[in-house]
């Protein structure tokens, strides 16, 4: 039965009761013990730990991400870390004296970052990829009939470009953040193409056999990260993840910026809005039955499966809305990513180079003997006996950088459009970050596209010229350049980086 109804926050106003009372509940959390289970740190740490924090719990670093667990996992830490909120809210009613109870109906909003369709015009105004204004304001009202803004606002996180040594000496998100702009642009958010697959996972070997809705199959695994991203976490989840940046780019930090559990009730509605289609989940037992750890209100272990939270309204809660902002079909849909290179290297640069946050970087692949050709014949008729993959090899960063990246293929005169036909696909740097600790001694991730169609239909369409292989790799929404030289000494850009880039035949 039906009992809490999640709604937009984009279409709330800046103080709405559901913002409102998040905020207070948030608050609350933030005062407690950081060893109770029911503490805004403790529930963090459940997603990541930051390394400030020094205590250990079995509980702790549980976020599965890349595996088919993603989706089932995150909506029980949705849902639990929501009757946390709602029993904290009570208890302020409780202690103020505020009736008629908010808690009997509060439910915890989502973040529509594509509820506004792309506007050829230049943006002016807030758009819903735009934070929700009651996150980017430091001051909130002191109760629910004031109008000033006069108390600490617990949902306010400071935007800021903080260097490494400082990552982690308290939450906040990238410069700029904070402002009434987009966060990403609408093509970083369109969950179209994951809305279109029609098989929840697959297996995935050296290149993908068949993109899905929920990432892949991953058996009894709980993989912290790994690579085998389906269309969903990839965008939006990724994208905005890097988007936001700071704090909320890390896996370690993300679930302590409060607009994490806006971002993930979304793709939690995503999921349910999936579901409505006619789609299916797994039927596989191991994926069913596999026990999640998290706590209630009282501080309680719960032990819920997936099967526990099957369902376009899985437990006491639904949506608003189920249509809006579930994406429109772009002009030119991108290459599916792959989880490997091919094997025939065709054509490489070998860099080291690090990323620009404020434009472009450009890089040229040297052809490795009859590249032409063999791009030519890896691309010939409809069903080509060989495929072309375009790697990124070995992408990490010093800190999240603030923004995902686009790239580009052979992109002549700087054509820099995503709607475009050169657009290749997306690098996120979220859990490709040296603060968050998980890329040890490695050099970094691969990020892998398979460009065969692309390149035949550039081919076909003569706008792929002989010559080398180009490669951009821009940043989407660009960081603004440091103002004065100090302030660029001050606070040095993020260092996202990558190892070599390559074209290969699978």
């Amino acid at each position: 039965m039906v009992t809490f109804v999640r709604q937009d926050a984009s279409r709330l106003a800046a103080w709405d009761p559901a913002l409102y009372w998040y905020a207070r509940g948030v608050g609350r959390m933030q005062q407690r013990p950081d060893t109770d289970p029911t503490s805004w740190v403790f529930q963090g740490c459940i997603h990541g730990v930051p390394p400030a924090v020094t205590e250990t719990h079995e509980a702790f670093n549980q976020c599965p991400h890349g595996g088919w667990f993603f989706l089932p996992w995150h909506r029980g830490y949705v849902y639990y870390f929501e009757r946390i909120v709602r029993a904290a809210i009570k208890e302020i009613a409780a202690e103020e004296g505020i009736t008629p109870d908010p808690s009997a109906t509060w439910a915890l909003p989502y973040w529509n970052y594509a509820l506004d369709a792309p506007d050829p015009n230049p943006i002016e105004d807030f758009t819903s990829r735009a934070l929700p204004e009651a996150f980017r304001t430091p001051k909130m009202p002191a109760s629910p009939e004031a109008v000033e803004l006069t108390v600490d606002n617990p949902l306010y996180v400071p935007d800021a470009q903080v260097p490494p040594a400082a990552f982690w000496n308290a939450p906040h998100r990238a410069l700029g953040k904070n402002s009434a702009f987009e966060v990403l642009p609408y093509t970083d958010v369109n969950p179209f193409r994951a809305m279109s697959q029609t098989f929840f996972s697959a297996t995935r070997s050296r290149q993908s056999v068949q993109p899905s809705f929920g990432s892949e199959i991953s058996y009894t695994s709980m993989d912290h990260f790994r690579r085998g991203f389906g269309e969903l976490e990839n965008v939006p989840h990724n994208q905005v993840h890097g988007g936001v940046g700071g704090w909320m780019g890390s896996v370690r930090g993300a679930a302590r910026d409060p607009i994490f559990w806006l971002h993930h009730s979304n793709i939690d509605r995503l999921w349910s809005s999936w579901l409505s289609r006619d789609n299916r989940t797994p039927d596989d037992t191991s994926w069913l039955d596999h026990q999640f750890m998290f706590f209630d209100e009282n501080g309680d272990v719960q032990r819920p499966t997936p099967r526990d939270f099957l369902g376009i309204e899985p437990v006491d809660y639904a949506y608003d809305a189920l249509t809006d902002g579930t994406g429109t079909q772009p002009a030119v849909v991108p290459p599916a990513p792959l989880t490997q290179a091919g094997e025939r290297v065709l054509a490489t640069a070998n860099p080291r180079q690090v990323l620009s946050v404020h434009g472009p970087t450009e890089v040229s692949l040297e052809p490795v003997g009859d590249a032409g050709r063999a791009m030519e014949a890896a691309t010939a008729g409809d069903v080509p006996e060989a495929g072309l993959i375009l790697t990124v090899h070995g992408v990490r960063t010093d800190v999240p950088p603030g923004t995902p990246f686009h790239v580009f293929l052979n992109n002549p005169g700087g054509e820099l459009d995503p709607a475009g036909p050169y657009f290749v696909g997306w690098i996120s740097f979220f859990g490709a970050a040296d603060v968050d600790g998980d890329l040890h001694d490695h050099g970094g991730h691969d990020v892998s596209f398979d460009v065969t169609d692309q390149v035949r239909r550039l081919r076909e369409q003569g706008l792929l010229p002989d010559g080398p292989v180009t490669v951009s790799i821009v940043p989407s929404i660009p960081v603004p350049a440091a103002e004065s030289a100090r302030a660029a000494a001050e606070a040095a850009d993020p260092q996202p980086s990558f190892e070599r880039v390559s074209l290969t035949t699978a």
